[in-house]
């Protein structure tokens, strides 16, 4: 017994159609910068999400220790999908850096004020998307690993082609955003979506009760990045 994505495509229908990503409102600098001072959230704690399902599988401890059962196969794609989002290579190509600073810079690139962000997690007064996000990681891996599936990795490869055909703002004056939405279609849409399925079958582990729980966890991650759209458009109209 598998996920049913036939509940969860309905959603994600509204979402790839939501009129930020069809009716080309992000068309200057100020239209980005508006747009990346709410989206960065959803950039930070994408990096809780699967840092929480790492650590339920190959958690950081002062001394290693071997775990029942055979691991290898999710732990290596969990470690994959880390490396990436930790350390991705950088812009220039010569150094590595996280997808979160990366985001950052791109932020910084274009005049965004990055401390509002950095305020909010260090006091952990974070918005409700983030919100959604954390209860999910609260929930049990199983959501957890179905928010990060199918409100994050299999649907960002379609926002970020959205964004980045109706994008106004040349890669000239922001070549770190672009970087980061073409790295995202990239690598999200040829290996991160399908690992990450893989890590919802495994959390589930065929069983009724979890598989429903994570099919709503993913059906409230996809509501949630909705209505985070919805306050970006609000403030761009």
């Amino acid at each position: 017994m598998k996920i049913d994505t036939k509940k969860i495509q309905e959603h994600r229908s509204l979402l790839e159609n939501h009129s930020l990503l069809t009716t080309n409102m992000i068309q200057s600098i100020e239209d980005l910068r508006i747009f990346m001072e709410d989206h960065v959230y959803a950039v930070w704690d994408f990096m809780s999400l699967i840092k929480s399902l790492q650590n339920k599988v190959v958690p950081s401890t002062e001394i290693w220790m071997p775990h029942a059962g055979n691991r290898s196969d999710i732990a290596r794609i969990i470690n994959e999908i880390v490396l990436c989002e930790e350390s991705d290579i950088s812009p220039d190509g010569k150094g590595c850096i996280s997808h979160f600073d990366l985001y950052l810079q791109a932020m910084l690139e274009i005049g965004c004020d990055v401390k509002p962000v950095l305020h909010s997690i260090q006091s952990f007064d974070i918005q409700e998307f983030s919100k959604v996000t954390l209860a999910h990681v609260e929930a049990g891996a199983h959501c957890a690993a179905a928010s990060f599936c199918y409100g994050r990795e299999t649907v960002i490869p379609s926002m970020f082609t959205r964004i980045l055909r109706q994008l106004n703002v040349s890669d000239t004056d922001a070549p770190k955003f672009h970087y980061y939405l073409e790295r995202h279609i990239e690598v999200d849409g040829e290996d991160h979506g399908p690992m990450a399925e893989k890590m919802v079958n495994y959390f589930c582990k065929d069983d009724p009760i979890l598989i429903h729980e994570a099919e709503q966890a993913a059906i409230e991650a996809i509501q949630a990045r909705i209505r985070l759209f919805d306050k970006i458009e609000e403030k761009l109209l």
